[in-house]
């Protein structure tokens, strides 16, 4: 919802500034990026987390057909980005 015809400002939902250009229940662009580094920075740890937990189960459970050490090499990376890509997100919606 815009603010009403006359505001200029709006206050963040999180810091209280006063802030213009933005509508209620919004954050200004500080505690946006804030908020957005820290959903960086959980997503990258979760993504970090996962990948190691996949290369050990890979290294533990290694196929014995060439093809599906080829699956299982690739499987490491691609649970990193897909990780990442999702757990980013859903930080930012989670996050207090």
């Amino acid at each position: 919802m815009p603010s009403p015809a006359g505001w200029r400002e709006v206050p963040c939902v999180e810091c209280g500034e006063f802030v213009p250009d933005i509508d209620f229940g919004e954050r200004c662009p500080s505690c946006f990026a804030r908020r957005k580094e820290k959903a960086a920075r959980i997503g990258r740890t979760a993504s970090l987390v996962a990948t190691f937990l996949v290369g050990v189960w890979t290294l533990l459970n290694l196929p014995a057909s060439p093809t599906g050490r080829w699956y299982a090499a690739l499987s490491v990376p691609l649970t990193y980005v897909l990780v990442r890509k999702i757990a980013g997100p859903i930080a930012m919606e989670v996050l207090p």
